[in-house]
C-alpha cells in the first residue's frame, strides 16, 4: 500500500534543501578572485601601463594618493555623496546613534583602489582591486566590503585597454 504522505514530505525536503543552496552564491577561492583581478597587457613597458591606469582612475574620478614607480604600486580613492535627501530622517534611510539621540544616516561612498604593475617577460602584468566602504553623517564606518564582481573588473580592464592604445599610439 502507498503512502502519500511519504512522498510529501520527500517532495518538501528536496524543495527546502534546494532552496537554501540556490539562495547562497559559492564563495570564491583565493585563486578565482586574483583571476577576475589580474590582466596581462602585451607590452614590457610597465610605465606606459601605469599612466594608462593612472588616466583611467582620474577619468573614473578616483584621486590618487600615492604612486611608487619602482614598486609598480599605486593607490586611489573615490568618494561619492549619497543621493540628497538621504539626510531627511523620512527618507527611511536614518539609523538612530548612540549618544545624544542625534541621527545618523549614510551619507558618503568610498572605494578604495590599489593596483600593482609588473613586468611579466615581453608583457605587463596588472593586477587591481577596489573596497567599497560606506561612512554615516558623522564618519563613522557603516560597512566594507571587498568589490568582486567579475562585470566590474571586466569594465575597468576594457578602459585600460583603450587607455594603453592611446598612450602607446601618443594620442
Amino acid at each position: 500500500m502507498r503512502r502519500p504522505g511519504r512522498h510529501l514530505l520527500l517532495l518538501a525536503a528536496a524543495a527546502c534543501i534546494a532552496g537554501c543552496a540556490a539562495g547562497v552564491p559559492p564563495a570564491q577561492t583565493q585563486l578565482e578572485v586574483r583571476a577576475v583581478q589580474t590582466r596581462t597587457f602585451d607590452t614590457a613597458d610597465t610605465k606606459l601601463v601605469m599612466k594608462a591606469m593612472f588616466n583611467v582612475l582620474q577619468d573614473d574620478g578616483y584621486v590618487v594618493k600615492n604612486a611608487v614607480v619602482d614598486l609598480g604600486l599605486i593607490t586611489a580613492a573615490k568618494e561619492t555623496d549619497l543621493a540628497p535627501g538621504r539626510s531627511d530622517p523620512a527618507s527611511g534611510e536614518v539609523f538612530v546613534g548612540p549618544g545624544w539621540g542625534l541621527a545618523t544616516y549614510r551619507k558618503t561612498e568610498v572605494r578604495d583602489f590599489t593596483g600593482n604593475v609588473s613586468e611579466f617577460g615581453r608583457q605587463t602584468k596588472v593586477r587591481v582591486s577596489f573596497q567599497r566602504k560606506v561612512l554615516d553623517n558623522r564618519g563613522g564606518v557603516l560597512n566594507v566590503e571587498r568589490i568582486d564582481d567579475p562585470k566590474f573588473y571586466q569594465d575597468f580592464f576594457s578602459r585600460m585597454d583603450k587607455s594603453v592604445y592611446l598612450q602607446s599610439e601618443r594620442l
